[in-house]
């Protein structure tokens, strides 16, 4: 009984780290650096193109940056010069990391790349966005010294008739 729980137990160990090295073999991993990955979870999908050929391994704070780690498959080839970008495909989908521009030839992005800040691009997060249109209206809004903006029709003054022109220019 004993010998068989231990053939067992050295059975499971040997799959794993067959899946393991397996895994590794058919796989090529890439750490990215983003300013920021809201809404981005461990599992989500690496896409070329809209085609899912990977998944995100890993996302860990890094200083002032998150630090991602993630995988595709060795069978799809990536530029050496590949930017990574986090995309929302909709209001409801997880989001997911898409290495840009196809491979059209050249040197491959190599298994354990880095990528760093200035090869990766984050969405514009609506608040973000809610934020700059409000600065942008306070900095060309009102202030002391022009409190308020006067159209050309409402400053003008218009010109008055007096009763008695009014009057002979109706019974002409």
């Amino acid at each position: 009984m004993i010998l068989i729980a231990v053939v067992l137990i050295l059975g499971i160990i040997a799959a794993v780290i067959g899946w393991n090295l397996y895994k590794k073999a058919t796989t090529n991993s890439v750490t990215a650096y983003f300013t920021q990955t809201l809404a981005l979870y461990e599992g989500d999908d690496v896409q070329i193109m809209g085609v899912r050929v990977g998944s995100i391994d890993s996302i860990v704070p890094d200083g002032d940056k998150m630090k991602v780690t993630f995988h595709y498959d060795d069978k799809y080839k990536v530029p050496a010069d590949a930017t990574a970008s986090i995309l929302n495909p909709s209001l409801v989908a997880s989001r997911t990391i898409q290495l840009a521009p196809p491979y059209t030839g050249g040197p491959v992005l190599e298994d354990g790349a880095v990528l760093g800040l200035d090869r990766t691009q984050v969405p514009v997060e609506y608040d973000d966005l809610r934020n700059s249109i409000n600065r942008l209206l306070t900095d060309l809004g009102p202030t002391p010294n022009n409190p308020r903006v006067r159209s050309a029709t409402s400053s003008s003054r218009r010109p008055t008739v007096s009763p008695a022109r009014a009057s002979s220019s109706t019974a002409r």
